[in-house]
């Protein structure tokens, strides 16, 4: 890892959706929890426990709603002094590693912790980014791993894409 005096020049910046697929529209999905709010409604009648209904009923606005389901647009600047996600900044010193992975659909990068209970932060790469300059110019800042990222991680970003 280098030191914040010799960090190479890297400038890297692009906006990008949220690397969470968008489940509105999804007919499965739709099906699915339909049928489980519909048979929740019918119990909460048949048993007459109204506190159950206004649950499920919250629930079915939270399911179904559009506006539940926007897009979160993403700044991402790479820069020598750090990471920056929309307005949160990551120094260089939070993190020992990364690695570039693939989930089926895009690119992320995943930057591993230096602490064992902070989780790694995930950024979307975009199709148009050259992952191999971004790959060599973070070599120079961070070591490059292989297998690193957790299972749980890319079960998660394989689960919502």
């Amino acid at each position: 890892m280098t030191t914040p005096l010799h960090r190479p020049k890297i400038n890297f910046q692009w906006r990008s959706l949220s690397h969470y697929d968008n489940p509105y529209g999804d007919l499965l999905w739709h099906i699915f929890w339909g049928i489980v709010i519909f048979i929740s409604i019918i119990y909460s009648i048949i048993t007459k426990d109204f506190l159950f209904l206004i649950l499920t009923l919250i629930a079915l606005v939270f399911f179904f709603h559009p506006f539940f389901y926007e897009s979160i647009e993403l700044d991402i600047e790479i820069n020598p002094s750090g990471i920056k996600v929309n307005n949160n900044f990551y120094n260089w010193d939070e993190f020992m590693g990364f690695e570039i992975f693939y989930n089926n659909e895009r690119y992320l990068i995943y930057f591993i912790s230096k602490h064992y209970f902070h989780p790694g932060l995930t950024i979307p790469l975009e199709p148009y980014l050259n992952i191999e300059e971004i790959r060599n110019k973070l070599r120079e800042i961070l070591d490059e791993y292989v297998n690193a990222v957790p299972w749980w991680e890319k079960w998660y970003r394989n689960f919502f894409k």
